[in-house]
């Protein structure tokens, strides 16, 4: 609006000017008139310049035309400018909100990624926090423990005052306990002994026919516990057997009707090994190649070496092992430690160890026996209760399956339990009877499952002795005393028997006592005997 104002003014003195030179045009005409007159001077020159300043209103116009054309330029350029600036924040806001995206989705995983690492350390805190829980519990557990074991302890202590009302039977009790705790043993050496013994003989012999001996099992008194003194153990292991390639072994169980045979026989049968030898070509098929093939290219079959008939002999057995102990046991690596000397033994093999630093000697006595299928029971190479037993004859034997009952009732029964005790003081005192350690053992097995075994503790000592005496001349005077693994139903799951041992009728080892009167009395006169040695015992401690 402005500007519009600024133009209409200039037009005005523009019009204003040209009525002006027209004025001024008429007088210098007429001035040139007069000059055309003659008559000219040098003020006449002065006038025409003070004319000429008129054309001030011209250069007025003119300029201030320019002011305004260089005004309208500038505006248009910051007009330019400032439109450019704008369209330059809009491309920096649209960037910037292209950005800010990217930015925030680098935040979100940042933050995120906070979150995870709080969480982490919270779980490992929480984990720490469990930890330490568990620490605590178990040290309270341990020391709960701990205070249950002082506590039974001091009850024991305490209960020690009550095994008889007189301080005297305390007195003998306690002497006992002591005089018959248990000793340390060797079994664990004689283990490992006979361990290396049987592998080594086993890389020996792998490729031979003989019959294939497998981890030795350490059965009778030494390895339940209860062995009396440590001069008279003889540690015994049974070796169980399996026949070698191209053989099996049948089981006879003897006559029909008996539960515990004790005229078993093993039968060697021959098999098939075609296969194993189109395989592996190291050995002949024993059932097809003829006799003189056999004998010129392959070793004799196991019923030409140690067979009597079709049946595996005990005797052939146990001297043909006896022969190979000696080298076997120097290519062991515990050979030069301990000297090694074969016994005299039909039916199994007794070894003599040495410890060549000490002097010390150690007797182990290895039985051979195959197993019933998975049963605890075997077929032994021990002799039979009869005077002659034939060397095809392997007795039923149950010497793994009253083991693992002891294993089973010193789990149940505890540390505390005194029935080994018990058990250990009857064989010292058997020593040069006609009892049997046998007939005391089985004994303690029937009270072992008639009386509860908390009350097996180390202050019922005196009266399971008094118990194991009356339950022994019951079973005298009934001439009864029956095997404790037939006819018990009640056995632990440990124990695995056939199912005929828990069904079969009772068998009576007083059975003798009952067919010879004479064997009676002597019976009733060594019980008398025992029983004033087990008195002297308690009362003098010999």
């Amino acid at each position: 609006m402005a500007l519009v104002l600024v133009l209409a003014l200039l037009v005005r003195a523009l019009i204003v000017s040209g009525s002006d030179h027209a004025v001024m045009l008429e007088h210098v005409q007429q001035h040139e008139k007069e000059q055309r007159n003659g008559e000219q001077s040098w003020v006449d020159m002065s006038a025409l310049l003070f004319t000429l300043l008129d054309y001030w209103k011209i250069w007025l116009c003119t300029g201030l035309f320019v002011f305004l054309f260089w005004n309208m330029w500038r505006s248009l350029k910051r007009k330019q400018h400032e439109e450019g600036g704008q369209q330059e924040r809009q491309e920096l806001e649209e960037q910037v909100e292209e950005v800010e995206p990217e930015e925030q989705q680098e935040q979100v995983e940042q933050e995120e990624q906070l979150e995870r690492v709080e969480e982490v350390e919270q779980e490992d805190q929480v984990e720490h926090v469990e930890q330490e829980e568990q620490e605590e519990r178990e040290d309270q557990g341990e020391q709960v423990q701990q205070e249950e074991q002082v506590e039974e302890v001091e009850r024991e202590d305490e209960e020690d005052e009550y095994f008889y009302h007189s301080a005297l039977t305390r007195y003998i009790a306690r002497r006992a306990w002591k005089k018959m705790q248990g000793k340390a043993t060797k079994c664990v050496l004689v283990e490992e002994l006979m361990r290396d013994l049987l592998q080594t003989y086993t890389f020996v012999y792998s490729n031979s026919f003989y019959p294939v001996l497998q981890p030795a099992i350490g059965v009778g008194s030494a390895f339940e516990g209860w062995s009396p003194c440590e001069e008279d153990i003889v540690y015994r292991l049974l070796v169980p057997i399996k026949a070698p390639h191209g053989h099996v072994f049948h089981p006879e169980l003897g006559e029909e009707g008996e539960v515990l045979a004790r005229n078993s026989r093993i039968r060697v049968e021959l098999v098939c090994m075609c296969t194993r030898e189109q395989q592996l070509g190291d050995v002949l098929c024993f059932l097809h190649h003829s006799e003189e093939e056999l004998s010129q290219n392959q070793q004799p079959s196991l019923l030409q070496t140690l067979c009597t008939g079709s049946y595996l002999d005990v005797q052939k057995t146990a001297a043909w092992f006896n022969k190979q102990v000696p080298r076997t046991w120097r290519l062991t690596h515990r050979a030069h430690r301990y000297g090694l000397k074969v016994l005299p033994s039909s039916r199994s093999c007794k070894l003599q160890v040495t410890d060549t630093s000490s002097g010390e000697k150690v007797h182990v006595e290895l039985l051979f026996g195959v197993q019933q299928g998975n049963l605890d029971i075997f077929l032994s190479s021990q002799n039979a209760e009869a005077v002659f037993t034939p060397s095809t004859t392997w007795p039923q034997s149950c010497a793994v399956a009253e083991r693992k009952y002891f294993e089973y009732v010193a789990r149940t029964a505890g540390p505390n339990s005194c029935h080994l005790v018990c058990l250990r003081l009857f064989a010292h005192i058997l020593v040069g009877m006609g009892f049997s350690s046998y007939t005391i053992k089985t004994l303690l097995l029937h009270l072992l499952a008639i009386i509860p075994l908390e009350d097996w503790r180390r202050r019922h000592f005196l009266s399971r002795l008094e118990n194991l005496l009356q339950y022994l001349q019951y079973c005298l005077n009934d001439k009864l005393l029956n095997h404790f693994l037939l006819g018990n139903a009640t056995m632990p799951d440990e124990v695995v028997l056939p199912q005929a041992f828990q069904t079969a009728s009772p068998l009576n080892l007083f059975q003798h006592l009952e067919q010879d009167p004479d064997a009676h009395s002597r019976a009733l006169r060594d019980f008398k005997e025992l029983k004033d040695r087990l008195f002297r015992l308690l009362l003098f401690g010999r």
